[in-house]
């Protein structure tokens, strides 16, 4: 497996790649973008357990550890997260300990492995839940309930424990025990119709798109929980549905329907309210600018920017016009971005107040100075991929700074610091342990 990290091109584990640029190691909690900072990170003290598999649930927890949380994550040997069997394969030596996107979506955390099929494996876990002020997981509801874990069994032991569940349809109703993905999600909560063009079949968005987006709902409602937990001294758990956190996304898609009756559907790049609102080609392979009109007073800006004839620039001079002949301004801009250098249309169209920037790809991401100058990227050396770039996720704190101090955990990599110095085990008893598979 490879990725682009944030000093080249992809490098695949173990392949010594060339950076692009010099690598920028992180300092032990840089802040990103501010500087001046003496203040501790915002989550500082703070312990998360985390259990779950896949995107949406690391990635939510992934706030915490970038801003100072002890996060612990709970994983299997026997049973690996499946993100994990993305290294696996003929060209990465790291096998398990090569995935790209589990090393992504983890950096920052520690990790510990327990087989909670096992007795002794789920009461070490209801040990770290006594430990943790939060427990995360993203299991179908079953899971937990046959661990023995689940909020209503745990809260008996633990009256103030903080728990975010968060699944794919929620902890309750008919469909809570489908076991599904963000692809699922994506389908589910309306983002698939709405995605494609009108003439075809539903594509989709690019991605797990409930993945990614739930996990913002899930970050807050645990810190929410954190909170409410400090100020009341009680627990609570916090049930977050993938798929209803979709179907809030699209609310104006549904206010539609609710108030007009109408059921929206595909429009390619198009939009309702704005002619012309879309990508267009530019020179280079594969090079496009997105360029977006509101109103008539835009067109004449983007016409005289073009330097469309007078007579061109009437007829269509008003919304509907435009709106009645979109095939026909579609074509004029084409022509016009055809020859022109994505940056260089962008450009020309901001000094003249029309909303338009180049299509970005991933290689112009990771060379975008002012990513760069925000410290968005960082570099940490994961101990068999070696040299890894991460990003930050994409806010600030004004007086408390943020960062990694460590990629990923490899299976198993902490357990003799958990099982020891969190739960105070000796050697020979955690060497019983592994033998006894409860560490697998």
């Amino acid at each position: 497996m490879a990725r682009p990290g944030p000093d080249g091109p992809a490098r695949s584990a173990g392949d010594g790649g060339t950076p692009r640029w010099p690598a920028r190691p992180a300092p032990a909690r840089q802040d990103p973008g501010r500087g001046g900072q003496s203040s501790e990170p915002a989550w500082t003290g703070t312990k998360v357990l985390e259990f779950g598999t896949g995107a949406a649930g690391p990635i939510a927890v992934r706030y915490f550890a970038e801003h100072g949380a002890t996060v612990v994550r709970v994983e299997s040997r026997s049973r690996p997260d499946f993100l994990r069997t993305y290294g696996l394969g003929p060209g990465n030596p790291c096998g398990l300990e090569g995935s790209d996107m589990f090393d992504a979506l983890n950096v920052g955390k520690l990790g510990v492995t327990l087989n909670l099929k096992h007795p002794q494996g789920v009461a070490l876990a209801k040990r770290l839940v006594q430990w943790a002020d939060a427990v995360a997981e993203n299991f179908a509801p079953r899971a937990m309930r046959s661990f023995g874990l689940d909020y209503a069994s745990m809260v008996a032991e633990k009256p103030d424990l903080v728990m975010v569940s968060s699944c794919l349809q929620g902890q309750t109703g008919p469909h809570k025990d489908y076991p599904g993905f963000g692809g699922q999600g994506s389908a589910l909560g309306g983002y698939n119709l709405l995605t494609g063009w009108p003439d075809r079949e539903p594509v989709g968005p690019y991605g797990t798109i409930t993945d990614s987006l739930a996990p913002r709902f899930v970050a807050s409602a645990l810190a929410a929980g954190l909170l409410y937990r400090r100020r009341t001294g009680k627990g609570v758990h916090l049930d977050v549905s993938q798929v209803e956190a979709a179907v809030y996304s699209l609310t104006p898609w549904v206010l539609d329907f609710d108030v007009n009756g109408h059921v929206g559907s595909r429009q390619g790049n198009r939009s309702e309210r704005a002619v012309p609102h879309g990508a267009f080609a530019c020179a280079g392979e594969d090079r496009w600018v997105a360029v977006a009109v509101w109103d008539d007073d835009d067109w004449g800006r983007l016409a005289g920017a073009m330097g469309l004839d007078h007579d061109v620039v009437r007829r269509f001079a008003t919304f509907e016009a435009r709106r009645a002949a979109v095939h026909e301004v579609e074509a004029l801009v084409s022509a016009w971005t055809a020859s022109r250098r994505p940056e260089d249309v962008a450009e020309t169209l901001q000094a003249s107040g029309i909303e338009a920037v180049p299509v970005a790809d991933l290689g112009d991401a990771s060379a975008d100075p002012q990513l760069h100058h925000r410290h968005h990227f960082v570099t940490l050396e994961h101990p068999c991929m070696g040299e890894c770039g991460y990003e930050h996720n994409g806010f600030r704190l004004s007086d408390a700074p943020a960062g990694f101090t460590r990629p990923s955990p490899t299976l198993g990599e902490h357990n003799d610091y958990i099982l020891g110095e969190v739960l105070g085990l000796g050697a020979r008893e955690r060497q019983r342990l592994l033998d006894d598979g409860v560490l697998e």
